[in-house]
């Protein structure tokens, strides 16, 4: 079938326009989506080097790691949790076409309470600014309000903690009532979704049922969390390559107590993504780790192995993560959907690695990436 695009999105078929692409041969489909990413980080960072880098140098590289995203079939990328805001800067840029790559859209700065998840003490950004750190209620209440006015299409909350330190468990709650029932209601009120990192059955209940989108990581959740975020339409993005991935923590050098706990929570992390699956919560994919581009794939690839379906794991890479940031649920390129595809050699329900080098990449309706001369596909 031909596919027409104008104005950033699919049309009907009643015209021909003049730049035209024989994608003879090959298999298009919806683009993928990392769900969650922090396109700068330095994860664990064991030199620390990323404490003394000043903002022009994490944007930098926050580029070129959408550069090699997008040129692996990466068309979308939701950032949660960057220093200084600077995926909201590359979202605008990439969207009004001043750079050719993904769509990318953010949360700017995380929320954390003092102590809480992502802090690295006695380590400190010496140039950057990076999560907003709340405590109380009324604080909480101006730090959604800071990022909404900021230009941010999601919040991030550490709402339990995790791998990060030796000082958190990663399903004990760190926020209070008052202040998790004051950032939903702020959050609801200006229409903004939230993404919480959590690992507990327990907060991620209360999150849901105050109106949460999205559960990070999810590591302990059991049939009870599961059964609460279906009937509430809170979806999971499991990042299932930082408990499963032993090799790539290996290398990277992860602190022990990091690495340990990964280990630990394998299992679980593993039945909380069945439990999900089971109880009919919608999942998208994210890989949390760096690069975007190699882990995503890589990430795929852990979802296979921990028993999704291909198709399913396909589904929530490409159909889910658009859907997840409100492109719409469709499974077809039907007039007035987002253009954001690929086209590859082969298919990818019979090898799902054809999506690891795409012939073309469209974002925004553009084409961002081509192997081939531009219209000789």
């Amino acid at each position: 079938m031909d596919l027409l695009i104008e104005n950033g999105v699919f049309q009907a078929e009643d015209g021909r326009p003049a730049d035209t692409v024989d994608g003879s041969g090959l298999t298009a489909m919806f683009g993928l989506w990392d769900c969650h990413a922090h396109a700068g980080g330095l994860m664990y960072d064991p030199d620390a080097a990323g404490y003394f880098e000043g903002a022009p140098d994490r944007t930098i590289r926050a580029g070129q790691n959408f550069r090699q995203a997008v040129e692996m079939g990466v068309t979308g990328v939701r950032c949660v949790d960057e220093a200084d805001d600077l995926d909201l800067a590359w979202g605008r840029a990439y969207q009004a076409g001043v750079f050719l790559g993904p769509r990318v859209v953010g949360a700017g700065r995380g929320i954390r309470t003092t102590g809480g998840h992502g802090t690295a003490f006695p380590r400190v950004y010496t140039q950057m600014e990076a999560e907003l750190i709340v405590d109380g209620p009324s604080a909480m209440a101006r730090a959604v309000r800071r990022q909404v006015e900021r230009g941010a299409q999601w919040i991030k909350i550490m709402l339990t903690g995790g791998l990060y330190s030796p000082h958190e468990a990663a399903s004990d709650g760190q926020f209070t009532e008052a202040e998790l029932a004051v950032l939903m209601e702020v959050a609801n009120q200006r229409r903004i979704p939230v993404a919480a990192h959590c690992g507990g059955t327990e907060p991620a209940i209360a999150f849901s049922r105050l109106g949460g989108r999205s559960i990070e990581h999810g590591y302990e959740l059991d049939e009870r969390a599961a059964e609460v975020m279906a009937r509430n339409g809170t979806w999971l993005v499991p990042t299932l390559g930082v408990t499963h991935d032993q090799e790539y923590i290996a290398a990277e050098g992860w602190p022990e107590h990091a690495a340990a706990r990964s280990r630990e929570l394998m299992p679980a992390h593993a039945a909380a993504l069945h439990a999900c699956v089971e109880a009919g919560v919608k999942v998208a994919v994210g890989a949390d780790l760096n690069p975007i581009g190699p882990r995503l794939h890589r990430e795929l690839e852990m979802l296979e192995r921990a028993g999704m379906d291909r198709r399913w794991v396909l589904h929530a890479a490409s159909v889910g993560g658009r859907e997840l940031n409100g492109l719409g649920g469709a499974s077809t390129p039907d007039p007035g959907t987002a253009a954001d595809m690929v086209l590859v050699e082969g298919n990818p329900m019979e090898s799902i690695s054809t999506l690891r080098r795409p012939v073309l990449v469209v974002a925004h309706g553009r084409v961002v990436f081509s192997r081939r001369g531009r219209g000789e596909v």
